[in-house]
């Protein structure tokens, strides 16, 4: 039996009773001792949900129903017990990002749509930004803040999976990001750092984060991280806030002073698919926001309200000086473009065209980056400007290659490459593909016709579609040198 903290037996005992939900307790207590949900989405910059259900049930041997939607996600599905998704070369080619169902909640009540500025701000590890990615479909800007150094790095992974092209990435408080950008963004999604109560039964570390940073020491931080969200929003935007607690002092109780506190704010009653519930009654109003309960639903618990800024100005946007990148020396884009000469084909070729245009060019000390349009954020840390393209490296006798990065593959399609290489899951080719291994072309016909040196992508060939996973370069027919990032090595995987 697992062993949950007596304190946070006592609270959600104390609060079933406050609300005349003692009946439900002991279900509640049994939902916390059952294995915790799995799921994933889709990511709809790739794949379509049908199709990945096929994907996944040819994959797995299991039955297409085995991967039963989740209600209140447009994308989501259940995890059939023992499927290990993230092994799966799918995954790798960031056809869905793996998430709880319950996390699923906040992003889709928000919906980002195209153009928008969406700002998430306690992002990491980015299952929320990957589908606020998904929702702008290529356009606008998702802007992803995460202070924690150590969970920066896997936010950029995770965006970088999903091929979006529009996303900014910087790790700085809320407080200085609001300082920089007052009333900017048409959306705002806050899942703030909480106690973790919902996270119980998932993680063996929750129970001693509870008792190390309870719902008390969390809510000062959470109250200073909506005010921060407040700013940042426009008059008429709105404030997703949500946590994956069950206690209600980070939850209703802070909803209920916020908008005291505020005059200008408003909830909206978020729309309940089966298995959300109502929030807990503490006013009228707050029943319009939503908990997922583990003994209601496939789901490890969490707290969701949607909050619009009400004004007579709805219409009226904060306009910040966009900023003016240097696009570097004409040498570096030159090598580029002889890279895509090479490398993209006619389709590919024209895509990246479209990105020029609604994009800016900045380069730094020979890194090639695309800019979606966006404010000045000279003095924030950034870690990700928009499409990071890859390197220019200069050689002896004046000679500059140029090596394309992982990011720009993954936001290219099939048909946009000139040489590919594909083949299907568990093939030797994607082992070694994803383990960094050398790779050898099925034969020398394969790569006939193909220039020495010549940048080809490795792909994952399915029923659904074929997908980029890596570059290589051609050494020596058919021996190809592996470029898969070596920090996105994973011993065993495919």
């Amino acid at each position: 039996m697992r062993q949950l903290p007596d304190l946070f037996l006592a609270e959600m005992r104390a609060l079933f009773e406050r609300f005349d939900q003692t009946a439900q307790w002991p279900d509640f207590y049994r939902a916390l001792q059952e294995a915790p949900t799995g799921g994933l989405r889709a990511n709809g910059l790739k794949i379509a949900p049908v199709q990945l259900q096929h994907y996944l049930a040819g994959q797995t041997g299991c039955d297409i129903q085995a991967f039963e939607p989740i209600a209140w996600s447009s994308d989501g599905f259940r995890l059939p017990d023992g499927v290990q998704a993230g092994k799966l070369a799918g995954h790798a080619a960031g056809l869905y990002y793996i998430q709880e169902p319950s996390a699923m909640l906040p992003a889709e009540v928000l919906a980002a749509c195209p153009g928008e500025k969406v700002l998430d701000l306690c992002a990491a590890p980015g299952g929320k930004s990957a589908r606020i990615a998904a929702g702008l479909a290529g356009s606008g800007l998702l802007w992803a803040n995460e202070i924690s150094a150590e969970r920066v790095r896997a936010l950029q992974r995770n965006l970088e999976l999903t091929g979006s092209t529009q996303a900014v990435i910087t790790s700085v408080s809320p407080e200085a990001l609001a300082q920089v950008l007052p009333g900017y963004f048409d959306a705002v999604l806050a899942d703030v750092p909480c106690s973790g109560s919902g996270m119980l039964r998932r993680d063996d570390q929750a129970a001693k984060s509870y008792l190390s940073y309870g719902p008390e020491s969390c809510a000062p931080l959470q109250r200073q991280i909506l005010e921060s969200a407040w700013i940042l929003l426009r008059p008429g935007g709105r404030l997703i806030y949500s946590t994956c607690s069950f206690s209600i002092s980070e939850n209703e109780a802070q909803i209920a002073r916020f908008l005291a506190d505020h005059p200008d704010a408003a909830i909206r009653a978020i729309p309940k698919a089966a298995g959300v519930d109502d929030a807990l009654p503490l006013t009228p109003a707050l029943t319009g926001a939503a908990r997922i309960w583990p003994h209601r639903a496939a789901g490890e618990g969490h707290f969701c309200a949607w909050l619009v800024k009400e004004t007579d100005h709805a219409d009226r946007k904060t306009t910040l000086p966009e900023r003016q990148d240097e696009p570097g020396s004409g040498e570096d884009w030159q090598a580029f473009a002889a890279f895509c000469r090479g490398a993209l084909s006619p389709a590919g070729q024209e895509r990246l065209a479209g990105w020029f245009e609604s994009h800016r060019m900045r380069a730094e000390n020979g890194r090639l980056h695309l800019v979606p349009p966006c404010p000045d954020f000279q003095g924030l840390y950034l870690l990700k400007t928009g499409l990071f393209l890859g390197q220019v490296q200069r050689k002896g006798r004046g000679m500059v290659r140029f090596v394309p990065s992982q990011a720009l593959l993954l936001s290219l399609r099939q048909h946009e490459l000139r040489h590919v290489l594909a083949a299907t899951e568990g093939d030797r080719l994607i082992r070694q593909c994803l383990r960094g291994e050398t790779l050898f072309a099925p034969d020398e016909q394969a790569v006939a016709g193909w220039p020495p040196g010549a940048m080809a992508a490795i792909a994952l060939e399915t029923c659904q579609g074929t997908w980029p996973l890596g570059w290589a370069r051609l050494e020596q027919k058919p021996v190809l040198k592996n470029l898969y990032p070596a920090g996105w090595i994973r011993p065993g995987q495919s």
